[in-house]
């Protein structure tokens, strides 16, 4: 039931913000559902989730048709009263707050600088292997469930280093596996991986695994693509800028948490999830 009303309650938000006054120019009303408009302005920040190769006046329609949809069942649950709801309330609380924390953050980080190209440079003198030495890697993927009690990952990155003595200690042990191919570009790679990556040679074995699943990647091919310097400079200035913002938001908080008096009842959390 709290799954149906969830949905209900992100309807309802939508359902909020489409409450036009009176003064609204007619030229910007796109449609009305039962006497509430539907606006230029909300069919606009529907197509900007979509690919600029997708959007059209078609699409548009069809996004259009969707509104009045969602706007139909948004009167039927008012009609029902869901929107008074304890479930309701509580969601369209928890979203407002997200909106309100994202619009903060936004408007924040809207005044950083930009990314340089000297700086972008320097990244890219810093990690070339990402660009100027950029390689793609063909695999064969084995995978197969983490479980401690047969098998160390540990001790087996040591041990086992080619795909057939993986295979067969793996049929030693009776544990199933599935096998793929698959590729991987270094600069889609995050740096903690990358420096690992760029010692690998073909045949060699590279783990990657968590609590649950492994993956071992057996090297086939090393294939040199160079990423030429107009790229490199605008995805390297993309990942400053990612990185900026991480470091912002995290400073941010940190700063918001010493100045606000917050209080944890860890006891309350503890005796409801025991």
């Amino acid at each position: 039931m709290f799954h149906r009303v969830s949905k209900l309650s992100l309807v309802l938000l939508l359902l909020s913000g489409c409450q036009q006054s009176d003064e609204m120019s007619a030229s910007q009303v796109v449609a009305t559902v039962n006497g509430e408009q539907l606006t230029m302005p909300q069919l606009q920040a529907e197509m900007t989730k979509l690919s600029a190769s997708t959007k059209n006046a078609d699409t548009a329609k069809k996004v259009l048709t969707n509104l009045i949809d969602r706007q139909l069942l948004a009167q039927e649950a008012v009609k029902l009263n869901l929107d008074r709801t304890p479930e309701v309330t509580q969601a369209i609380e928890s979203s407002k707050a997200q909106i309100y924390a994202q619009a903060y953050m936004a408007k924040k980080m809207a005044k950083l600088p930009e990314i340089s190209d000297e700086a972008a440079s320097e990244f890219l003198k810093a990690h070339p292997e990402m660009f100027e030495q950029r390689k793609l890697f063909k695999t064969v993927d084995v995978t197969f469930t983490h479980d401690p009690a047969q098998l160390d990952i540990k001790a087996m990155e040591q041990a086992v280093t080619t795909l057939s003595s993986l295979e067969d200690t793996l049929h030693a042990k009776n544990i199933v596996y599935d096998k793929n191919s698959s590729q991987f570009l270094t600069d889609r790679l995050p740096l903690s991986i990358l420096s690992k990556v760029s010692h690998l040679h073909q045949g060699d074995l590279m783990y990657v695994h968590n609590d649950h699943e492994v993956i071992v990647k057996s090297i086939q091919d090393i294939i040199d693509v160079p990423t030429s310097m107009s790229s490199a400079l605008l995805v390297a200035k993309k990942m400053l800028g990612q990185q900026q913002k991480q470091a912002y938001i995290k400073k941010e908080i940190e700063r918001l948490q010493n100045l606000a008096g917050i209080q944890v009842f860890n006891e309350k959390i503890d005796s409801q999830y025991h």
